[in-house]
């Protein structure tokens, strides 16, 4: 008989890691204990999202950091305690008291540290996002006692790196957490929508180097909407941008509509309204070829991407890398589209598993159960 498990997930980030593991917290709850470890705060979507999905089981348990930084975090304005401070105050309640501990990111070192020979408490990592660059694939994921996989990509990257032990592909639970939500209207009119939705990386971000221009763009012309989605790290993390950068009148353009991290940005709204996507190297953009559609992408860098398995997703589309190729980069998306159209299909059957009668979310409840019953 299958044990009732005591299993956390433990969420000390931003909004959009949630529908990365929420589905998978509601399914493991219907046998197991299930408690989201969290910091102080209203955390508004967190629960609007198991209201809206059934979640009653789920627990969610707001544990404190030390009092001293819960001090130094309010003054310093941080939106989110330090995660090795709030690790340490809470790490042996932790081990005392769950059979293992959920990641929807890489921020297990700290807890890591502090379980040493703690062998009962098991760690798991659930993707955050569908892997694009070499960041997915950092040698710590050998870190976790298990790892949930979205598609045959990722394992065929995690065994060429030697990296794939108990593991099980599963598909891409997001998808779950967001099924049967309507189609928002952002611009009322028929023109062709472009989202732009730069990285945040400060290496690898289009935005220093072409967004105000690129909003300048959009703003002067009038044949495409646009929406400015950028990843929500870039004006939310700390020592992010400034929003202050984006003059005041691009936030009242009726050609143009910025969301630097509502919750919009998180339920895929965006991508669904956009016609054209325009982005650098977020992976956001393996959500938008879902439904196939043109892309263009920005190579600020200049670098020789080609053969390069980490900008993998530059296949989908057009690659420019200068201001003036923009315009003509959007005027023959449409036209060149057929040609990428089977690369992104291609890709999509790669990033995300699909099985009849499951869904990915029940499948990582069925692939954690069974892991633990035999650990």
């Amino acid at each position: 008989m299958t044990k009732r498990n005591k299993i956390g997930i433990f969420f000390i980030n931003d909004i959009h890691n949630i529908n990365h593991f929420i589905t998978i917290a509601i399914e493991l709850s219907k046998a197991n204990d299930v408690s989201i470890l969290t910091y102080p705060d209203d955390h508004s979507y967190l629960f609007k999202k198991l209201n809206e999905l059934g979640g009653k089981d789920v627990k969610v348990e707001q544990l404190k950091t030390q009092p001293f930084r819960s001090l130094t975090d309010k003054l310093k304005k941080r939106n989110l305690p330090r995660i090795n401070f709030w690790t340490k105050k809470n790490s042996t309640y932790i081990f005392n008291n769950f059979d293992a501990i959920i990641f929807s990111s890489f921020s297990h070192k700290h807890l890591l540290k502090a379980k040493k020979d703690n062998a009962k408490t098991k760690l798991i990592k659930v993707p955050h996002g569908f892997s694009g660059r070499d960041h997915g694939y950092y040698k710590h994921i050998k870190d976790f006692d298990f790892k949930l996989l979205y598609g045959q990509f990722d394992h065929h990257i995690l065994k060429e790196k030697n990296l794939l032990d108990n593991y099980e592909i599963i598909g891409y639970p997001k998808l779950d957490a967001l099924v049967g939500k309507p189609k928002t209207s952002i611009f009322n009119n028929n023109k062709k929508t472009v989202i732009y939705n730069p990285h945040f990386h400060p290496k690898t971000t289009s935005w220093y180097k072409f967004g105000i221009q690129i909003l300048n763009y959009f703003e002067s012309q009038d044949t495409y909407n646009l929406i400015f989605a950028p990843h929500i790290s870039l004006f939310n993390r700390k020592g992010g941008e400034d929003v202050s950068q984006i003059p005041e009148a691009f936030f009242h353009s009726k050609k143009i509509h910025i969301d630097l991290g509502s919750e919009n940005s998180v339920e895929m709204v965006y991508i669904k309204n956009a016609d054209i996507y325009l982005g650098d190297v977020s992976s956001q953009v393996y959500e938008f070829i879902i439904n196939p559609r043109p892309c263009i992408f920005i190579n600020q860098e200049k670098i020789n991407y080609r053969d390069n398995v980490h900008y993998r997703f530059w296949q989908c589309g057009n690659v420019i890398e200068k201001m003036s190729e923009l315009d003509g980069a959007l005027k023959s998306s449409e036209g060149s589209f057929e040609t990428y159209r089977t690369i992104q299909e291609k890709m999509n059957s790669e990033n995300c598993y699909i099985e009849d009668g499951s869904t990915a979310s029940e499948r990582a409840a069925k692939a954690i159960i069974k892991f633990l019953d035999h650990s």
